[in-house]
């Protein structure tokens, strides 16, 4: 069905069912529009605040300790403004009636509030506070006082942190020193009792270690070139070198066979295949292909004469090659090699043991000596560390204390909402009108698709193949049209009854009146 037949069965369709295209449309329309009138508006106010925050714990114990993860700006500020009792405060400023409420609906008002709650980092030191309410004052009360809230209870949590690092630290201090007191006991108890650790032992042995170790990986090295050369030789031996005199015989055979081919070919220029002089060249190459099948069956015969060890006069002739008389020689060279790397390997093997039992026992007699060396180096370490970090705690406290360790400051304030946000009565009317629209033109379309009933004539000739004599149209009688002509002023009016409908309660919410 072309483009020009489909539009026509739509037009049709549509005369067809355009009374229930309007009524779908009213109620559609209409259930958009009363849909609107009645969704919940929602205002929203927010606030920014900049937050100058550094973590006291974290400078005063680098090095010394690994403090636990201190979760991001936007995590601390939600913990802080939704804790049950911040959130009691914000309720009875911003007009809850507490004092009138059960505990289970002070319970369900506060996660309600926590949903409605949204607390984001738009930057470094930027936090935003943002809440939803259908009432605009309350919801500007409360993110206000939020962001009050929020301020006092960082403040007040900075002073405590700044006062709980100072007396941890002050409490390292007092326990490193006794652990180095104690460190010095037994350091001083060892190198009295014990005279045999020496320094630099340890160093020599080391290095004796890595020079064996150094020569066995060569040895090892040598021996796996020497293995190699060993069986690239042997594989000569098998056959690969001593039969140049055999596979030169062949090649020939081979350069023979080029050579009667080109003839032939050449011939084949002039004359038929049946010509004497072709027929000759294609008996002669039969014959010197015949010579290369036997000679490479008598070569592998020799090979496998000389692997199994067999004395004839076929291998007694190789045997007497001085090329195969070399490799025998190499061979025999390479087996020699094989035989003192092993032997090198196996003596360096026993010195790297030996090297490697003197460095467990230099060890052992080291090991209690440095163990302590260490023991006192840390807790000297530590303890002079603790004691500047004491002081910076004790000036980090005096801050914060003050007041002047952490700066708070309203980046932009919260104010009072003057529209909703989400869907709004506009969104409605716009949705009704499409959704008005589109139904009905998609239920249109649907029938065209699916319906199974012969709709044109032209599908009486084409698909079934019919022979067509005539098209007999729809006639109306006087009356008919009168009643048709009254029912498409009854719907046009619906449409425009709808409309203005529409355009009353636009008007309306314009104007506030609604």
């Amino acid at each position: 069905m072309n483009i020009e037949q489909w539009v026509y069965l739509a037009r049709s369709e549509i005369r067809a069912n355009k009374g229930k295209m309007v009524l779908i449309f009213a109620v559609v329309s209409l259930l958009f529009l009363i849909a609107g009138l009645y969704w919940p508006q929602k205002y929203e106010s927010s606030t920014t605040i900049l937050a100058s925050e550094k973590n006291i714990i974290t400078p005063l114990m680098e090095g010394t300790a690994v403090a636990t993860g201190v979760q991001s700006l936007a995590g601390n500020a939600r913990e802080i403004i939704l804790s049950r009792r911040v959130l009691e405060q914000v309720m009875d400023y911003a007009g809850w009636p507490l004092s009138k409420m059960t505990p289970l609906q002070i319970e369900t008002a506060t996660e309600e509030i926590s949903k409605r709650t949204r607390v984001d980092s738009v930057g470094v030191g930027l936090l935003r506070i943002s809440y939803t309410d259908r009432d605009p004052k309350r919801a500007f009360k409360t993110t206000e006082r939020f962001a009050a809230l929020f301020i006092e209870e960082s403040l007040r949590a900075k002073r405590d942190e700044s006062r709980t690092a100072f007396e941890f630290v002050d409490s390292q201090v007092k326990l490193y020193h006794k652990k180095l007191l104690d460190a010095e006991i037994r350091l001083k108890n060892f190198r009295g009792s014990n005279a045999d650790a020496r320094p630099g032992s340890q160093t020599d042995v080391d290095a004796r270690i890595t020079q064996l170790r150094q020569q066995l990986e060569q040895t090892r090295l040598q021996l796996s070139e020497a293995r190699e050369r060993a069986k690239a030789l042997n594989s000569q031996l098998s056959g690969e070198a001593a039969f140049s005199e055999q596979l030169t015989k062949e090649q020939q055979f081979r350069e023979r066979i080029a050579e009667l081919q080109q003839q032939r070919d050449n011939l084949l220029l002039s004359y038929k295949e049946s010509h004497p002089d072709i027929i000759r060249l294609n008996h002669q190459i039969q014959e010197m292909e015949e010579l290369v099948v036997a000679e490479a069956a008598r070569r592998k015969e020799i090979i496998a004469a000389l692997q199994s060890g067999e004395n004839d006069s076929r291998t007694a002739a190789i045997q007497r090659n001085p090329l195969y008389q070399q490799l025998r020689r190499q061979l025999s060279e390479a087996r020699t090699e094989i035989a003192t790397l092993e032997t090198r390997a196996k003596i360096t093997e026993g010195f790297l043991s030996e090297a490697l039992e003197r460095s467990v026992r230099i060890t052992d007699s080291e090991a209690e000596l440095a163990e302590l060396m260490r023991d006192y180096e840390v807790n000297r370490t530590l303890y002079s560390d603790l004691l500047r970090r004491r002081e910076n705690a004790r000036v980090s406290m005096s801050l914060d204390q003050e007041g002047q360790g952490l700066s708070f400051k309203i980046q932009e304030p919260a104010v009072l909402p003057l529209k909703p946000t989400g869907l709004r009565l506009l969104h409605f009317m716009i949705a009704g009108l499409l959704f008005g629209s589109g139904i009905p033109l998609a239920m249109i379309a649907s029938v065209i698709q699916i319906d199974p009933r012969v709709r044109q004539y032209a599908v009486l000739q084409q698909d079934l193949k019919l022979r067509l004599l005539a098209v007999i149209p729809t006639l109306q009688t006087p009356r008919g049209r009168t009643t048709a002509r009254l029912v498409n002023i009854a719907l046009v009016l619906v449409v425009i009854a709808v409309i203005s409908g529409y355009g009353y309660v636009g008007y309306m919410r314009y104007t506030h009146v609604i």
